[in-house]
């Protein structure tokens, strides 16, 4: 934590009449500030040493889930009476858990007996952006876990927690309150928090901006596709937050161009952090150099490469995890779908490991005619100089052909269509032919995500 985070840091939040500070809070307060006093001392542990204590707690997991659970009953048979700790090759023997098999199994991934206090058991639910949803389940374990990385993300980057927080996000249709008070919410456990306060991410962008100039709040949550749009559409009224701090960008890919652009329109920065709903937090930016450090005390990250092996600095892989605490519904070696490239230990000086950069899905990445595969952005490839495009989704038909999909404020001119074709063709860095396709509205996914670039090229092409 950086000295000046230290001399700001505020004071928790007291549940007992007239004790003030040192703050006395309560049972679950008490509990996640304890996982936190944890989480300062490992976040300086060397590589190896997070490592084995890893390895401790998944051998743990993976007795109990052969033991408990139908569908590891003859899938980790060897494992239901482990009780030394696997090694990392021993580890990595496990088979991957797909996506397609989660959902297959059901029920049959929950287990029969989870442990005492293990209890508190709710679903959850993944949003479904790629069209295939998954169900799991938490418990108040995890989800203590996830209130102690969400309290140490807030501590790293030196939040105020008595300041109002804005999140942009689809909201239940039984949503109450677009307004949670303090004894009703608190967006940073065990302090006496400022209001959070919400926005459906249904409403227009314009209807976003009004929300934004009213409720004026210092922290803003959102999806980067979304943050993009209403900063462009902010840049052609005028308008600009007045007491925005900081931007939590989730659930999509942040480049480089959109943290730029949000620092010169609205003065804050993007800080972004990598999870997913069934594995809770996988990675937070580092407050001191931008880089990304896996929460290793709550998930076991794997960066494989097409072999299956363990990527090193500079290569890039796909993203395999294993929540170490989910006792409910244990995912031994679960395969996310998503590749990152793994970076060089950070010079913060944490232990945690790194990844360099966060680049999606396999379905967001261009297939080439030469054979390679490619990540693009398309902040700063000249979309935002057209004035009249709204929103943009590129739509990879074959390794020669993009479907360009548009929604516009009015028709383009020649020289915007020119314009649009070589903003696609300096995105992608090759020649493709661009076809325009006009829509009214581009759909998000049910919880909100948005896919700016979809290849319908199969991968065997690639």
């Amino acid at each position: 934590m950086r000295a000046e985070t230290r001399r700001n840091q505020p004071v928790p939040r007291s549940n007992v009449s007239g004790i003030v500070w040192p703050a006395f809070p309560n049972d679950r307060d008490a509990a996640t500030f304890a996982l936190l006093a944890q989480l300062e001392m490992s976040q300086w542990w060397s590589p190896e040493t997070l490592l084995r204590h890893q390895l401790v707690q998944a051998t743990g997991l993976l007795r109990h889930a052969a033991q408990t659970v139908p569908f590891y009953r003859d899938r980790l048979t060897q494992y239901a009476n482990r009780t030394k700790a696997l090694t990392l090759s021993e580890w990595q023997s496990i088979p991957l858990l797909s996506r397609s098999e989660i959902q297959d199994a059901g029920e049959d991934l929950a287990s029969e007996r989870p442990p005492a206090g293990h209890d508190g058991v709710f679903d959850v639910l993944t949003s479904g952006s790629t069209g295939a949803p998954v169900r799991v389940k938490w418990n108040k374990v995890v989800a203590g876990f996830h209130a102690a990385i969400t309290l140490r993300d807030h501590l790293w980057h030196g939040r105020n927690p008595s300041k109002k927080f804005g999140v942009l996000k689809r909201l239940a249709d039984d949503f109450i309150s677009d307004r949670l008070a303090d004894n009703e919410a608190r967006w940073a456990a065990g302090y006496r928090s400022g209001p959070m306060v919400f926005f459906d991410l249904r409403g227009r962008v314009n209807d976003a901006l009004d929300w934004l100039a009213r409720e004026e709040p210092d922290y803003l949550m959102v999806y980067p596709t979304y943050l993009r749009s209403m900063i462009l559409r902010s840049n052609e009224t005028g308008f600009k937050p007045s007491k925005l701090r900081q931007v939590a960008a989730v659930s999509e890919v942040v480049d480089a161009g959109l943290r730029k652009m949000c620092e010169e329109s609205w003065g804050a920065r993007v800080i972004d952090m990598y999870s997913a709903q069934e594995t809770g937090f996988l990675a937070l930016e580092c407050p001191d150099t931008g880089l990304y450090h896996i929460q290793s005390e709550c998930n076991l990250v794997e960066v494989l490469d097409e072999r299956g092996r363990s990527c090193a600095p500079g290569e890039t892989g796909r993203i395999v995890a294993t929540p170490l605490h989910n006792f409910s519904v244990p995912l031994i070696r679960y395969d996310l779908g998503d590749y990152a490239e793994v970076g060089e230990a950070c010079g913060c000086g944490r232990g945690l490991p790194v990844l360099r950069k966060i680049h999606g899905r396999s379905r967001n990445m261009m297939k080439l005619a030469d054979g390679s595969r490619h990540w693009i952005a398309l902040t700063g490839c000249g979309f935002e100089d057209i004035a009249a495009i709204r929103q943009v989704q590129l739509i990879q038909k074959s390794v020669r052909e993009i479907s360009l999909r548009l929604v516009v404020s009015r028709p383009l001119t020649e020289p915007e269509v020119t314009a649009a074709r070589e903003a696609v063709c300096r995105a992608v860095r090759q020649d493709f032919d661009v076809t325009f396709d006009y829509v009214d509205e581009i759909p998000r996914s049910v919880g909100g995500k948005f896919e700016d670039v979809i290849s319908e090229v199969a991968d065997e092409l690639a």
